[in-house]
């Protein structure tokens, strides 16, 4: 049998309690759910780690049948559990059990932001001397390479950076006050202004200085700074 049959094979015990690989005999087939049990165990906790304010929304209990919903019909991709619960996000906005709480999936994109950040691979920072050979229009003119760990995640309708901090101690989220954006970056998060918001996304996306500050159409110079000052410029580019 070629390999990656074998394998595409033996992925179906996680789909079918009683099914037997063809490469697995009989008498092993009893351990077949020890292993299987280990491997939703170890991506259920996985998630929970992930998606800690989805879990202190919803509760333990329900969270886990979330979980087992979720990993029932989403296959792991990688090998790095890290890596696991990517598709979790779009699974809460069509879960019909969920549908009373429509925020669920806006706040699960803003955990899986906040955990990609956490491990996200180590850049240094550009050494901010160099950008003194710079004149204002060249300076302009430059692309900033961020830090991998920088995202933007907006959500129209809600208020996903004060549903985020209630968790973290601050007061009850108002639901009725409408969508926020927020900044993430190693193991930071910040509320930003969809004008700051556009400005960043222009960045990540490859934009001159200039060309993304006039598309916000607003004084995004602090936010800037703060770039610099926060080691999050990796690179520059002419």
């Amino acid at each position: 049998m070629i390999y990656a049959n074998a394998l595409k094979d033996f992925s179906q015990i996680f789909k079918q309690p009683h099914y037997l690989p063809a490469t697995i005999t009989a008498q092993s087939q009893p351990y077949l759910d020890v292993y299987r049990n280990n491997v939703l165990a170890n991506r259920s906790a996985n998630l929970a780690n992930t998606y800690p304010t989805i879990v202190q929304l919803v509760g333990d209990e329900f969270f886990a049948a979330l979980a087992a919903k979720y990993i029932a019909e989403t296959s792991a991709h990688s090998g790095n559990l890290h890596d696991d619960g990517v598709g979790f996000p779009a699974f809460l906005s069509t879960f019909p059990h969920v549908a009373d709480l429509p925020y669920l999936s806006d706040v699960a994109r803003l955990d899986w932001a906040i955990h990609q950040a956490h491990y996200s691979i180590d850049l240094a920072p550009i050494d901010i001397s160099q950008l003194q050979s710079y004149t204002a229009e060249q300076f302009g003119q430059l692309k900033l390479i961020l830090h991998p760990a920088c995202a933007v995640i907006q959500s129209i309708l809600w208020p996903i950076y004060q549903i985020l901090m209630m968790h973290h101690g601050e007061s009850p989220a108002n639901l009725q006050s409408g969508g926020e954006q927020v900044w993430v970056w190693r193991d930071h998060w910040q509320i930003i202004s969809s004008s700051e918001a556009l400005f960043l996304e222009r960045l990540l996306a490859g934009d001159y200085i200039e060309t993304a500050m006039l598309a916000s159409n607003d004084d995004t110079s602090p936010l800037l700074a703060q770039l610099f000052s926060c080691g999050l410029v990796c690179q520059i580019q002419k």
